[in-house]
Protein backbone atom coordinates (compact mmCIF):
# COMPACT_ATOMS: atom_id res chain seq x y z
CA UNK A 1 0.00 0.00 0.00
CA UNK A 2 1.33 3.11 -1.06
CA UNK A 3 1.28 6.39 1.46
CA UNK A 4 -1.33 8.14 -0.82
CA UNK A 5 -3.47 5.00 -0.28
CA UNK A 6 -2.58 4.93 3.56
CA UNK A 7 -3.05 8.48 3.68
CA UNK A 8 -6.75 7.97 1.64
CA UNK A 9 -8.16 4.93 4.15
CA UNK A 10 -6.88 7.00 7.06
CA UNK A 11 -9.15 9.90 5.44
CA UNK A 12 -11.82 7.53 4.83
CA UNK A 13 -11.82 5.88 8.60
CA UNK A 14 -11.82 9.27 10.10
CA UNK A 15 -14.88 10.19 7.87
CA UNK A 16 -16.77 7.08 8.85
CA UNK A 17 -16.10 7.56 12.92
CA UNK A 18 -17.10 11.42 12.38
CA UNK A 19 -20.15 9.92 10.96
CA UNK A 20 -20.49 7.24 12.89
CA UNK A 21 -20.33 9.62 16.19
CA UNK A 22 -22.70 12.25 14.64
CA UNK A 23 -25.52 9.69 13.82
CA UNK A 24 -25.16 8.09 17.29
CA UNK A 25 -25.93 11.00 19.21
CA UNK A 26 -28.78 11.76 17.19
CA UNK A 27 -29.80 7.75 17.58
CA UNK A 28 -29.63 7.87 20.85
CA UNK A 29 -31.51 10.95 21.70
CA UNK A 30 -34.22 10.06 19.68
CA UNK A 31 -34.81 6.58 21.09
CA UNK A 32 -34.02 7.49 24.48
CA UNK A 33 -36.50 10.03 24.48
CA UNK A 34 -39.25 7.68 22.66
CA UNK A 35 -38.94 5.20 24.96
CA UNK A 36 -39.06 6.70 28.46
CA UNK A 37 -41.81 9.03 26.73
CA UNK A 38 -43.94 5.93 26.47
CA UNK A 39 -42.70 4.66 30.10
CA UNK A 40 -43.78 7.41 31.60
CA UNK A 41 -46.74 7.95 29.58
CA UNK A 42 -48.27 4.58 30.42
CA UNK A 43 -47.98 4.63 34.12
CA UNK A 44 -49.20 8.01 34.58
CA UNK A 45 -52.16 6.68 32.66
CA UNK A 46 -52.74 3.38 35.13
CA UNK A 47 -52.30 5.84 38.09
CA UNK A 48 -54.80 8.28 36.86
CA UNK A 49 -57.26 5.38 35.74
CA UNK A 50 -57.26 6.71 32.43
CA UNK A 51 -56.35 3.08 31.14
CA UNK A 52 -57.76 -0.10 32.31
CA UNK A 53 -55.43 -2.82 33.76
CA UNK A 54 -56.51 -4.64 30.54
CA UNK A 55 -54.64 -1.93 28.42
CA UNK A 56 -51.87 -1.88 30.73
CA UNK A 57 -50.81 -4.95 30.25
CA UNK A 58 -51.59 -5.35 26.68
CA UNK A 59 -49.08 -2.35 26.04
CA UNK A 60 -46.36 -3.89 28.51
CA UNK A 61 -44.73 -6.33 25.44
CA UNK A 62 -44.70 -3.48 22.72
CA UNK A 63 -42.74 -1.46 25.54
CA UNK A 64 -40.48 -4.25 26.46
CA UNK A 65 -39.63 -4.56 22.58
CA UNK A 66 -38.29 -0.93 22.49
CA UNK A 67 -36.68 -1.26 25.98
CA UNK A 68 -34.91 -4.18 24.55
CA UNK A 69 -33.99 -2.44 21.24
CA UNK A 70 -32.37 0.19 23.39
CA UNK A 71 -30.41 -2.06 25.84
CA UNK A 72 -28.70 -3.46 22.45
CA UNK A 73 -28.19 -0.10 21.49
CA UNK A 74 -26.07 0.39 24.52
CA UNK A 75 -24.85 -2.14 24.81
CA UNK A 76 -22.85 -1.89 21.61
CA UNK A 77 -22.01 1.75 22.47
CA UNK A 78 -20.16 0.18 25.27
CA UNK A 79 -18.60 -1.68 23.16
CA UNK A 80 -17.35 0.77 20.44
CA UNK A 81 -16.46 3.36 23.37
CA UNK A 82 -13.47 0.86 24.63
CA UNK A 83 -12.39 1.57 21.38
CA UNK A 84 -12.28 5.26 21.58
CA UNK A 85 -9.91 6.09 24.66
CA UNK A 86 -6.22 6.57 24.66
CA UNK A 87 -4.08 4.60 22.35
CA UNK A 88 -6.45 1.54 21.44
CA UNK A 89 -4.94 -1.13 19.50
CA UNK A 90 -6.35 -4.56 18.27
CA UNK A 91 -4.58 -7.32 19.82
CA UNK A 92 -2.89 -10.21 17.70
CA UNK A 93 -4.53 -13.13 18.71
CA UNK A 94 -4.42 -16.37 16.77
CA UNK A 95 -7.74 -18.29 16.42
CA UNK A 96 -8.31 -21.53 14.62
CA UNK A 97 -11.38 -20.82 12.02
CA UNK A 98 -13.60 -23.81 12.94
CA UNK A 99 -12.93 -23.65 16.81
CA UNK A 100 -14.38 -19.50 16.51
CA UNK A 101 -17.06 -20.73 14.21
CA UNK A 102 -17.90 -23.19 16.82
CA UNK A 103 -17.43 -20.78 19.41
CA UNK A 104 -19.98 -18.61 17.66
CA UNK A 105 -22.40 -21.65 17.07
CA UNK A 106 -22.25 -21.91 20.94
CA UNK A 107 -22.81 -18.54 21.99
CA UNK A 108 -25.98 -18.18 19.40
CA UNK A 109 -27.61 -21.92 20.34
CA UNK A 110 -30.75 -20.52 21.37
CA UNK A 111 -31.46 -18.07 18.91
CA UNK A 112 -31.10 -20.63 16.05
CA UNK A 113 -33.36 -22.81 18.19
CA UNK A 114 -35.87 -20.73 18.15
CA UNK A 115 -36.39 -20.63 14.43
CA UNK A 116 -35.04 -23.94 13.69
CA UNK A 117 -32.28 -23.20 12.00
CA UNK A 118 -28.84 -24.98 10.94
CA UNK A 119 -25.27 -23.23 11.25
CA UNK A 120 -23.02 -25.49 9.35
CA UNK A 121 -19.30 -24.46 8.47
CA UNK A 122 -17.72 -24.53 5.15
CA UNK A 123 -14.12 -24.23 4.37
CA UNK A 124 -10.87 -24.89 5.54
CA UNK A 125 -10.69 -26.21 9.37
CA UNK A 126 -7.44 -25.76 9.77
CA UNK A 127 -6.89 -22.34 8.48
CA UNK A 128 -5.56 -20.12 11.84
CA UNK A 129 -6.53 -16.40 11.38
CA UNK A 130 -4.13 -13.36 13.67
CA UNK A 131 -6.57 -10.68 14.41
CA UNK A 132 -8.06 -9.71 17.59
CA UNK A 133 -10.43 -11.89 19.06
CA UNK A 134 -12.52 -9.05 21.20
CA UNK A 135 -13.27 -7.72 18.13
CA UNK A 136 -13.80 -10.37 15.55
CA UNK A 137 -16.57 -12.25 18.43
CA UNK A 138 -18.19 -8.73 17.79
CA UNK A 139 -17.99 -8.52 14.17
CA UNK A 140 -18.99 -12.06 13.50
CA UNK A 141 -21.72 -12.23 16.46
CA UNK A 142 -23.73 -9.70 14.72
CA UNK A 143 -23.36 -10.84 11.23
CA UNK A 144 -25.01 -13.83 12.46
CA UNK A 145 -27.61 -11.91 14.12
CA UNK A 146 -28.69 -10.37 11.71
CA UNK A 147 -28.53 -13.60 9.46
CA UNK A 148 -30.85 -15.10 12.30
CA UNK A 149 -33.30 -12.18 11.82
CA UNK A 150 -33.76 -12.28 8.12
CA UNK A 151 -34.14 -15.38 7.72
CA UNK A 152 -37.21 -18.33 7.10
CA UNK A 153 -37.57 -20.76 10.14
CA UNK A 154 -36.35 -24.10 9.63
CA UNK A 155 -33.64 -22.59 6.86
CA UNK A 156 -29.63 -22.76 7.14
CA UNK A 157 -27.01 -20.53 7.40
CA UNK A 158 -23.84 -20.75 6.44
CA UNK A 159 -20.30 -19.76 8.00
CA UNK A 160 -17.29 -20.10 5.81
CA UNK A 161 -13.63 -19.48 6.50
CA UNK A 162 -10.95 -19.18 3.68
CA UNK A 163 -7.68 -17.56 2.60
CA UNK A 164 -6.15 -16.40 -0.42
CA UNK A 165 -2.60 -14.95 -0.54
CA UNK A 166 -3.16 -11.71 0.73
CA UNK A 167 -6.37 -12.01 3.11
CA UNK A 168 -8.46 -14.07 5.38
CA UNK A 169 -11.93 -14.05 4.84
CA UNK A 170 -14.72 -15.01 6.73
CA UNK A 171 -18.51 -14.95 5.39
CA UNK A 172 -21.70 -15.50 6.66
CA UNK A 173 -24.33 -16.42 4.20
CA UNK A 174 -28.25 -16.88 4.90
CA UNK A 175 -30.97 -17.76 2.85
CA UNK A 176 -34.00 -15.26 3.95
CA UNK A 177 -35.12 -11.80 2.64
CA UNK A 178 -32.43 -10.37 0.77
CA UNK A 179 -31.90 -6.81 -0.11
CA UNK A 180 -32.21 -5.01 -3.04
CA UNK A 181 -28.79 -3.11 -4.67
CA UNK A 182 -30.26 0.34 -2.82
CA UNK A 183 -30.64 -1.34 -0.11
CA UNK A 184 -26.63 -2.57 -0.06
CA UNK A 185 -26.02 0.79 -1.02
CA UNK A 186 -27.61 1.96 2.20
CA UNK A 187 -26.71 -0.64 4.78
CA UNK A 188 -23.88 1.42 6.85
CA UNK A 189 -25.89 4.64 6.76
CA UNK A 190 -27.77 6.03 9.23
CA UNK A 191 -30.61 6.81 6.44
CA UNK A 192 -30.52 3.34 5.83
CA UNK A 193 -34.31 1.75 6.55
CA UNK A 194 -34.57 -0.46 9.41
CA UNK A 195 -36.60 -3.51 8.56
CA UNK A 196 -38.60 -6.12 10.65
CA UNK A 197 -37.35 -9.75 10.93
CA UNK A 198 -39.16 -12.67 9.58
CA UNK A 199 -40.80 -13.12 12.82
CA UNK A 200 -41.24 -9.62 13.70
CA UNK A 201 -37.17 -9.26 15.20
CA UNK A 202 -36.30 -5.23 15.17
CA UNK A 203 -33.08 -3.62 15.70
CA UNK A 204 -32.24 0.06 15.57
CA UNK A 205 -29.60 -0.30 12.77
CA UNK A 206 -26.61 0.48 14.41
CA UNK A 207 -24.96 -2.74 15.00
CA UNK A 208 -23.86 -3.18 11.28
CA UNK A 209 -22.15 0.56 11.35
CA UNK A 210 -19.89 -0.64 14.43
CA UNK A 211 -18.96 -3.84 12.84
CA UNK A 212 -17.92 -1.42 9.77
CA UNK A 213 -15.92 0.78 12.75
CA UNK A 214 -14.51 -2.40 13.82
CA UNK A 215 -13.54 -3.94 10.68
CA UNK A 216 -11.73 -0.73 9.76
CA UNK A 217 -9.90 -1.18 13.09
CA UNK A 218 -8.33 -4.52 12.13
CA UNK A 219 -7.45 -2.75 8.71
CA UNK A 220 -10.07 -4.97 6.82
CA UNK A 221 -12.82 -4.33 4.36
CA UNK A 222 -16.57 -5.93 4.11
CA UNK A 223 -18.37 -6.97 0.76
CA UNK A 224 -21.93 -7.83 0.91
CA UNK A 225 -24.01 -9.92 -1.48
CA UNK A 226 -27.43 -9.95 -1.65
CA UNK A 227 -30.37 -11.12 -4.22
CA UNK A 228 -33.95 -9.90 -3.20
CA UNK A 229 -35.89 -12.73 -1.27
CA UNK A 230 -32.71 -15.57 -1.98
CA UNK A 231 -30.08 -14.27 0.71
CA UNK A 232 -27.61 -11.96 1.57
CA UNK A 233 -23.55 -13.03 1.54
CA UNK A 234 -21.17 -10.23 4.34
CA UNK A 235 -18.07 -11.42 4.05
CA UNK A 236 -14.75 -10.07 6.07
CA UNK A 237 -11.74 -9.39 4.51
CA UNK A 238 -9.01 -9.25 6.89
CA UNK A 239 -4.61 -8.16 5.70
CA UNK A 240 -2.84 -11.19 6.78
CA UNK A 241 -0.20 -8.58 6.66
CA UNK A 242 -0.98 -6.21 8.95
CA UNK A 243 -2.20 -8.81 11.61
CA UNK A 244 1.00 -11.03 11.22
CA UNK A 245 2.85 -8.01 11.87
CA UNK A 246 1.35 -7.41 15.21
CA UNK A 247 1.90 -10.62 16.04
CA UNK A 248 5.38 -10.47 15.51
CA UNK A 249 5.46 -7.87 17.72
Amino acid sequence: MTKLEKLELEIEILKTENNLLTGWISLISHDSKQIFGNIKWLIEAYEDDTISKDDFFKMLPQIKKDATKNFSVAQSTGEWLKTQFGNFSPNADVLNGFNFYDEIKEENENKFLSKELSFDFEGDYEMNIITDKVLLLFIVNKLVDNAIKYSHKKNKILFTAEEDHTNYILSITDYGIGMTESNVDSVFSFESPVYEGTTGEIGAGLSLKIVQSFVFLLGGHIVIKSVKNQGTTISICLPKSINKKKHAK
